[in-house]
Protein backbone atom coordinates (compact mmCIF):
# COMPACT_ATOMS: atom_id res chain seq x y z
CA UNK A 1 0.00 0.00 0.00
CA UNK A 2 1.39 3.37 -0.99
CA UNK A 3 0.57 6.35 1.17
CA UNK A 4 1.81 9.86 0.58
CA UNK A 5 2.19 12.21 3.51
CA UNK A 6 2.53 15.96 3.39
CA UNK A 7 4.10 17.16 6.61
CA UNK A 8 3.58 20.80 5.63
CA UNK A 9 -0.15 20.58 4.85
CA UNK A 10 -1.36 21.43 8.35
CA UNK A 11 -3.46 18.22 8.39
CA UNK A 12 -2.34 15.84 11.14
CA UNK A 13 -0.42 12.86 9.80
CA UNK A 14 -2.76 10.33 11.37
CA UNK A 15 -5.74 11.96 9.61
CA UNK A 16 -3.89 11.86 6.29
CA UNK A 17 -3.41 8.11 6.79
CA UNK A 18 -7.07 7.64 7.74
CA UNK A 19 -8.26 9.58 4.70
CA UNK A 20 -6.04 7.70 2.27
CA UNK A 21 -7.02 4.29 3.62
CA UNK A 22 -10.71 5.26 3.42
CA UNK A 23 -10.19 6.34 -0.19
CA UNK A 24 -8.42 3.07 -0.98
CA UNK A 25 -11.31 1.10 0.51
CA UNK A 26 -13.91 3.18 -1.35
CA UNK A 27 -12.19 2.82 -4.72
CA UNK A 28 -11.53 -0.90 -4.32
CA UNK A 29 -7.77 -0.55 -4.18
CA UNK A 30 -7.99 -1.99 -0.68
CA UNK A 31 -10.21 -5.06 -0.87
CA UNK A 32 -12.37 -6.45 1.95
CA UNK A 33 -10.35 -8.86 4.05
CA UNK A 34 -7.02 -7.52 2.82
CA UNK A 35 -4.49 -7.09 5.60
CA UNK A 36 -3.07 -3.69 6.42
CA UNK A 37 0.57 -3.43 7.40
CA UNK A 38 1.26 -3.76 11.11
CA UNK A 39 1.60 -0.57 13.13
CA UNK A 40 5.32 -1.13 13.29
CA UNK A 41 5.68 -1.78 9.55
CA UNK A 42 3.55 1.24 8.65
CA UNK A 43 5.54 3.48 10.98
CA UNK A 44 8.83 2.28 9.52
CA UNK A 45 7.61 2.61 5.93
CA UNK A 46 6.35 6.16 6.44
CA UNK A 47 9.10 7.11 8.89
CA UNK A 48 6.63 8.20 11.52
CA UNK A 49 6.18 7.48 15.21
CA UNK A 50 4.46 4.17 16.00
CA UNK A 51 1.93 6.02 18.16
CA UNK A 52 0.86 8.04 15.11
CA UNK A 53 0.30 4.88 13.09
CA UNK A 54 -1.57 3.29 16.01
CA UNK A 55 -3.76 6.39 16.34
CA UNK A 56 -4.67 6.22 12.65
CA UNK A 57 -5.60 2.54 12.94
CA UNK A 58 -7.61 3.21 16.10
CA UNK A 59 -9.53 5.95 14.31
CA UNK A 60 -10.23 3.65 11.36
CA UNK A 61 -11.46 0.95 13.72
CA UNK A 62 -13.69 3.34 15.67
CA UNK A 63 -15.25 4.49 12.38
CA UNK A 64 -15.87 0.89 11.35
CA UNK A 65 -13.60 1.07 8.31
CA UNK A 66 -11.35 -1.74 9.54
CA UNK A 67 -11.67 -4.46 12.15
CA UNK A 68 -9.01 -5.77 14.43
Amino acid sequence: MILHLNFKSGVPVYLQIVQQIKESAATGTLRPGEMLPSVRALAEELRINRNTAARAYAELESEGVVIN
